[in-house]
């Protein structure tokens, strides 16, 4: 049984990275949907309006904010959101959630010009290894 662990656990240190990989990977391609002028980049509007889609999406009872339910609920979508809450009332309003940083899009947006192009988007899949 112990035996039976220890090789678990030895498989999941040697899986977790490319595991890890794939995610970011995948998150990369759902960021690139937000290009909604097919232009090959994606600007902070339109990153703006996808996260306002999100929240919309997210919003079950369609009360405006986002309960701790819900937000289990949205998967790796509400992860975006998880520090959102700056009042710390357990819910995340749609105010907070657009004030919220854009981590994902400050990464990838290395020259700070407010878009992400399809350079710094072939940068970073280099970088993961699917370039």
């Amino acid at each position: 049984m112990r035996l039976n662990a220890v090789l678990a656990l030895s498989v999941l240190a040697f899986a977790s990275p490319a595991w890890a990989q794939q995610q970011r990977g995948q998150a990369l391609e759902q960021f690139m949907q937000l290009d909604a002028d097919g232009n090959g980049s994606v600007s902070r509007a339109e990153a703006e309006r996808g996260r306002a889609a999100m929240f919309a999406r997210l919003d079950a009872n369609r009360d405006g904010a986002l309960s701790e339910a819900e937000r289990a609920s949205g998967g790796r979508s509400a992860q975006a959101l998880s520090r959102a809450d700056s009042n710390g009332d357990g819910t995340i309003s749609r105010a907070e959630a657009m004030a919220a940083p854009y981590r994902m899009f400050d990464r990838l947006d290395g020259n700070d010009d407010n878009t992400v192009s399809e350079a710094e988007l072939n940068a970073v899949r280099a970088q993961l290894g699917g370039g």
